[in-house]
């Protein structure tokens, strides 16, 4: 992959045709080995890679302030980070390299809660892959029933089956928003094509396969189970 920087941020970028769509994947700084597993599971397939690294995870991937407890707290820069993408990365890689094709958001946990927010926020986007989503996330079910889909959009969202017995309360109800957040997008007319994969396992079981797994579905790859 090339390594650039746009406007302060790194970005891992891997071109394989300028009419393919373009994945653009949030991940956190330092993490070459994530991205170089994914994309040897991910191999040949017609779809072109846009990823870009944040500083601090909680603050970059939060779409607003929420303290979760006395440890854990998230600042809502995700504003910040949703204007550098659309206003930064996207038109400068749509220019660089001629992209014409879907453009789809792709993260993992917190940067997967990021990926569907910025998906219904924007409007510029028209699949989005959420693996693991933090979607426990303070008032995220409420924002989701008053939000809908760009139109003829894909959306893919994934969960691991002992997500929802995590220790900490709130954390915990991860799996209720996941299946609400489901029943919203089946009702959502604007979406064409959408799934909810359960995988084995917690949150930090095999991260790389899920997000294989979720490309693979929304680049309409056929039998694409790792």
């Amino acid at each position: 992959m090339k390594t650039i920087e746009i406007n302060g941020r790194t970005c891992h970028i891997r071109i394989n045709g300028t009419d393919f769509p373009t994945i653009y994947w949030g991940e956190m700084k330092n993490s070459s080995e994530t991205i170089e597993k994914v994309l040897a599971l991910c191999e040949d397939l017609k779809c072109n890679y846009i990823v870009y690294e944040v500083e601090d995870w909680n603050a970059d991937f939060s779409p607003w302030e929420f303290t979760l407890n006395k440890k854990m707290s998230f600042s809502g820069g995700g504003w910040k980070t949703l204007d550098w993408l659309l206003n930064e990365c996207v038109s400068y890689c749509e220019e660089e390299y001629s992209l014409t094709r879907e453009r789809i958001l792709c993260g993992y946990s917190l940067a997967g809660l990021f990926s569907l927010w910025a998906f219904y926020e924007s409007q510029a986007f028209s699949g989005v892959i959420s693996c693991s989503g933090s979607l426990w996330f303070g008032n995220w079910i409420s924002y989701a029933e008053s939000h809908s889909a760009q139109q003829n959009s894909s959306v893919y969202l994934s969960l691991g089956d002992r997500e929802e017995k995590a220790r900490d309360r709130i954390m915990a109800t991860v799996g209720d928003c996941t299946r609400r957040q489901y029943e919203l997008v089946c009702g959502d007319i604007n979406v064409s094509r959408h799934i909810l994969e359960w995988n084995d396992g917690g949150h930090f079981n095999e991260p790389e396969k899920r997000i294989a797994k979720g490309i693979k579905w929304i680049t309409g790859e056929v039998g694409y189970g790792i």
